[in-house]
């Protein structure tokens, strides 16, 4: 498998592109999408070739990768349709598995393919911003059909997959978009749902987002999402989300009823037992909704101190992800959480900022 095609070279096409021939020099990757965006893909070395039509992108390829979003994808299986040869493997990067699959059977009749959903990413998008890093430890979901051939071409595929640096878990569809719905999907719809309220409540508390810091922000991090990227995604994994949010309601209900007869220790209970479940999500791990690795940082009450914090971390080539103002004091200073993209820039921030004389740590 030498020959690969990527259709839609954005941030995940273009990352899965610059690892790919990290690992593979040998590769020959061709690309099709806006001609500015091939442009930009061929000069940060994600592909080796722009191709000129899709039709042409496809011709010969060995593996086709459509890294685009879901409905986008759908059409291009449609456009597709006749133009892919049996033995051509298709890959796939959305994140609601099911419809697709059945999708490329309706329309393709094809064995040769791979469902997949490589859970990570950015807050930025485009080739810009793709990273050949931006897989590395990263949970990738494969969806493998029931009469798709597991023959030596399928392990090299995986082989491929693995040498991005991500690691693979297999499932079928409908369990993957099952476990989207509660981790992702509901809780992107809760995120919007909390800032909203926060928002509705101004007119009675102007204040309210003054103090809508620390735990609040973290939690609704996600709410500013674009929604034509939700639609899509909700669109096709409707039954699964109303599921999920018909428990949330069933849970918040009885939570509702706790407070309203004060049974106190149930409500108890219920912490302890988040408590305990929480403590088996991996804490370093990428996942549906990706984590930042957060930096305290105290600086005096000083003209420049924040340039001078933010000059550091530039200098080191260290990107910023997020940054709060957690507190102030007077004449004194003020401490700033810095979130980014690794641990492993965290653990570099605190030692350029240290060496700095700025105090940075990690809870």
């Amino acid at each position: 498998m030498r020959s690969i095609t990527i259709i839609g070279c954005g941030l995940m096409g273009g990352s899965l592109g610059l690892a790919l021939k990290m690992a593979r020099p040998d590769l020959h990757i061709a690309g099709w999408d806006a001609p500015g965006t091939l442009e930009s893909a061929l000069q940060r070395g994600a592909i080796d070739e722009a191709a000129p039509s899709l039709y042409a992108a496809v011709d010969g390829a060995d593996l086709i990768i459509l890294a685009t979003p879901l409905s986008s994808t759908m059409q291009l299986i449609e456009e597709l349709k006749g133009h892919i040869p049996a033995d051509t493997w298709i890959h796939d990067l959305c994140s609601v598995k099911a419809p697709v699959a059945v999708k490329v059977g309706q329309e393709l009749g094809h064995h040769r393919f791979l469902g997949g959903h490589p859970m990570t990413g950015s807050e930025k998008s485009g080739i810009r911003f793709a990273d050949a890093a931006l897989y590395e430890n990263a949970t990738y979901v494969v969806c493998p059909g029931q009469q798709m051939p597991r023959d030596d071409s399928y392990h090299v595929l995986m082989s491929l997959l693995e040498a991005t640096g991500a690691m693979l878990l297999e499932m079928d569809t409908e369990t993957h978009d099952r476990i989207a719905a509660h981790v992702s999907h509901v809780p992107q719809l809760l995120s919007v749902l909390l800032v909203n309220l926060a928002d509705e409540a101004r007119s009675r508390d102007p204040q309210v987002l003054r103090l809508a810091a620390g735990g609040f922000r973290d939690m609704t991090r996600i709410a500013s999402s674009p929604f034509p990227m939700w639609e899509d995604i909700l669109q096709a994994n409707q039954a699964d989300v109303h599921e999920a949010l018909s428990s949330f309601r069933k849970a918040l209900e009885s939570l509702i009823l706790l407070l309203e007869n004060g049974h106190f220790e149930r409500i108890a209970e219920l912490f302890q037992s988040a408590e305990q479940t929480r403590d088996f999500i991996p804490a370093d791990g990428k996942g549906f909704l990706k984590p930042l690795a957060d930096v305290f940082v105290f600086t005096q009450d000083r003209p420049g101190a924040l340039v001078s914090l933010t000059s550091t971390l530039y200098e080191a080539d260290l990107s910023i992800k997020d940054i709060e103002l957690l507190r102030i004091r007077e004449n004194r200073g003020g401490t700033f959480r810095i979130g980014f993209e690794t641990s492993r820039e965290a653990i570099e921030a605190i030692k350029v900022l240290s060496a700095a004389d700025f105090t940075a740590y990690r809870l």
